[in-house]
Formats: structure tokens, sequence, C-alpha cells
């Protein structure tokens, strides 16, 4: 015969302790909380990168804030052309590269991808999956920002005995089941799919290991500390929403207690009253009592939170938290260590690609016409911020004083103290004085013919940049 369950034995056997941190309890479908599972790499699909950037104000920041910083000043050609330097940065201004590059960078840190077709017209039309012919190019006529979810299969070398190990033949881009082929000017029912050789776009890769296929979104990385500012976020929220409340004590409460309806009514009236501060009307020996929420410790957690948000994204709290943009002071070394990473990305990210275009549009007959090795041409980047007036004030005043004691002691002559204090120097270069540099200085009567021209050529292309930069402050 078997023995019948008893209520309380099976009361028992449903009972689960849920812990609120453990990786497969999820308190609501905001927390994300169910998308790490246990014991495996963490891995995002399409979907949930998707819904963490469009959902979450602070992963959407935290990806377009260092990409916006690196493209908001933009960049300016230079070179010993000065006709030739005016068609590029033109043209570089008619693609739309500030913006497109913009994209370039953010969708890299998003899908972990990114690419930007490279509209080359040729001199014949080609296929699209065979190589770019440099030689027979004519113009760029567009570029375009797009990301992994349309291309199929990346091609790449990964023998490590070949010479052209790590590097991409092909990608294999497809678009929806109802796309219209503008080459075949045409609607497709199956969709449109083309293979594109390397030549023809621009790649850019995010936390890719060598086994790895593809490279993996910034979220990956930084889900934890998303998902405690979400936790933040939310618990803050019930905190505000019962910062306050008041407590009612009366005997009418004990009896409405036996009529449900009857307490359900009173607690209807008493909540109308009572969530204002009009008078409330109460019997004898009734009392009404307002209890707050003790706040002791929560601002802790909170710059807890943005510290781990900030170590998490190399973005001090200071910048997440909307310090004034372009404007520095001396003391501020976390902004300024801020700006020289952003510099450094710059340079080791984004110059590559950039400077891949610039050849790109020297090279091609309707706009340079020119073998860009046959120029002494540079890419430069506008400056990332500037210094508020007190900090270029002191700086100022601390080099006049280092001059005037190079200039009592012999060490320089009065015009070239000015030149120096100017930066205008072009001569003696002393704006070059710094630390063991100045050992290997020679003077500009002792330097030979063709040093003499790479100097001027050097100054002058220095002169002509900033002189550019400074008229765009009045435009």
């Amino acid at each position: 015969m078997k023995k019948k369950q008893s209520r309380q034995d099976s009361l028992e056997a449903k009972v689960k302790i849920a812990d609120s941190m453990a990786d497969d309890h999820s308190a609501s479908p905001k927390s994300y909380s169910n998308l790490v599972p246990n014991g495996v790499t963490r891995q995002l699909d399409d979907a949930q990168i998707q819904a963490l950037d469009h959902d979450n104000h602070i992963a959407h920041m935290v990806i377009t804030m260092p990409t916006t910083d690196m493209t908001r000043n933009g960049w300016e050609f230079t070179s010993d052309n000065e006709d030739l330097d005016s068609i590029i940065n033109q043209k570089l201004k008619d693609l739309n590269s500030q913006n497109v590059f913009a994209q370039f960078l953010a969708d890299r840190l998003k899908w972990g991808d990114s690419f930007i077709a490279i509209g080359g017209i040729e001199g014949q039309k080609i296929d699209s999956d065979q190589p770019l012919n440099e030689d027979n190019l004519l113009d760029v006529q567009y570029i375009q920002a797009f990301d992994r979810r349309i291309v199929g299969n990346i091609i790449t070398d990964k023998w490590p005995f070949s010479p052209t190990y790590g590097r991409e033949a092909n990608i294999q881009v497809s678009v929806g089941n109802s796309a219209y082929d503008m080459a075949a000017n045409k609607q497709t029912d199956n969709g449109l799919m083309k293979t594109i050789d390397a030549s023809r776009y621009m790649h850019a890769e995010y936390g890719r290991d060598e086994s790895d296929d593809q490279g993996h979104s910034l979220f990956e990385t930084i889900f934890d500390a998303v998902k405690l500012v979400d936790t933040a976020n939310w618990s803050v929220g019930q905190i505000m929403n019962d910062l306050s409340f008041k407590t009612y004590s009366s005997n009418s409460v004990d009896t409405a207690s036996a009529d449900p309806k009857q307490l359900a009514k009173l607690a209807g009236v008493m909540s109308y009253q009572f969530t204002t501060e009009s008078l409330a009307l109460i019997g004898e020996n009734d009392q009404v009592a307002k209890v707050g929420t003790q706040l002791s410790g929560v601002d802790s957690l909170i710059n807890f939170m943005w510290d781990n948000l900030s170590a998490a994204t190399n973005i001090p709290k200071t910048v997440l938290l909307g310090q004034q943009s372009g404007k520095v002071s001396g003391t501020q070394t976390d902004v300024q260590n801020y700006y020289s990473y952003i510099k450094s990305q710059q340079e080791n990210v984004l110059r590559p690609y950039l400077e891949r275009l610039v050849r790109l549009l020297i090279k091609a007959k309707k706009i340079g016409n020119t073998d860009p090795d046959s120029l002494d041409w540079q890419l430069n980047f506008n400056p990332l911020w500037e210094q508020d007036s007190l900090t270029n004030a002191q700086t100022s005043l601390a080099k006049a004083q280092s001059l005037a004691q190079l200039v009592q002691c012999g060490a320089l002559a009065p015009d070239e103290a000015h030149d120096a204090f100017l930066d205008t120097d072009k001569d003696n270069a002393t704006n070059a004085f710094t630390g063991d540099s100045a050992d290997t200085i020679k003077p500009f009567k002792e330097l030979t013919d063709d040093e003499k021209n790479e100097l001027v050529n050097k100054y002058n292309g220095e002169s002509k940049k900033h002189k550019s930069w400074f008229k765009k402050l009045f435009k």
C-alpha cells in the first residue's frame, strides 16, 4: 500500500531556494542574468547584442563615446602640394569620411567585426570578386560602413607557414530576400549574395583570438559591469518608489480585516488620502506615521558601480558622468589619460584605414592622379582637447621664466628665446630642446643643402597645418 504524502512533505519538496546572483536565476527579463551558461564562455547572439545597445543607455554610451571622440574633431591631409591638399581634403568631406569611420569604429566594438566598402571606379567594369586595380583607378565614388550581420564567410589564410598568413582573401556578403541589385538594375527574389575581394573593403576586428573565425563584441567582455549598472538602476528605482510612505494605525483596520471587501474599500480610501499632503480625517485613537527609507551606504554602492564600469571600459568616471568635452584643466589627470588613450587608438586602430583610403584618393586619376610614394604627405588628427585658460596661463608663465633663465646664462639669444616661446623658429629649431634631443641638433649653417631643404619643408608643412586649423576657428 502506497503511503500518502503529507501536505507538509509535498510543500517542502516544492521549496526551491533561488539565489538572485546565480547564473540560472532570472529575476526579470531586463536583468540579462540568464544569458550566462555555467562553465561556458559567454557568447551573446545578435539579438542580445542589439537589445543591449538599444535598451540600455549605458551600454550604448560605452560603445559610442570613445568612437565619437576618436573622430569628433576630424583630420587633415597635408603635403608639399597645396592644390592637392585642397582636393584630397574636399574629397574626404564629400565621402562623409568622418561619420563613416565613426560608424566603422562603433560597429567594431559592438559586433566584433566591422567593414567599409570602397566604391572604386575603374576604367572598365570588373567583377567584385576580382582585385581592385589601383593603376586603373579613376575615382572613389563612395565609402560605406557595414557590420558582420550580412557577412557570411570571411576567407582567411590560416596556414602559419604561408607568407600571407592571417591575411584575408575575400568575404561573402548577402542581403535580404527581396534586395534590389543596383548593378543589374533588377529586383532579386532569393536575396543577393556576392563575393568581395579583400582589396575592395576594409575590415577591423575586436577581441578575436587566432582560433576564432570572427571577432567578439565588447559587450561580452563588459557584460558583468553592464549587468551591475542595470541592477543598480532597478534597485535605486525601487528605493525611490518607497523612499517615504505612511502607516495608518486604527481599530477600524482590525474590524475590516474580517471582511475582505470592507478591508479593500478602507485601503482604497486611506491610500487616496495619504498619498497627498492634504488633511486626513482620523479617529481619536487612530495614528498616522510617516516612515522614510534609510539611505546610508547607498552612495558607496553607486560609486562602486561607476568605478567597476570605468575599469571595464577604460573611460574615467568623470567622463562617463558628463565631463565637459574639449576642456581639460592641468589637475585632471584621469581625463588627460583618457584623451591619451583615445590618441593611441587613433594611431593604432584608425590611422591605417584612413591612410589606405588617402592613398587611393591620391592615386585615382580623377582626384589626385599622383603616385603617393612620390609625395611628402601626412595625415594629421586635429587636437582632441585644449587646456582651460588658467592652465594655459600657468604653462606660458613657466615657459617664459625658463627661457628667461636660458637668456640670462647665455644659452639662448633673445630672438631665439622669442621664437622658441612662439614655436616659430625654423633655423635653430629651439622648440625641439627637450631632454637629450638638444645634443643632436646641428646649427642651421652646418646643415647640407638637402638637410636644409628638408627642414624648411617640414617647417612649412607644420606652419600650413597650424594656419589651416587657426582659420577653422573663425568659420
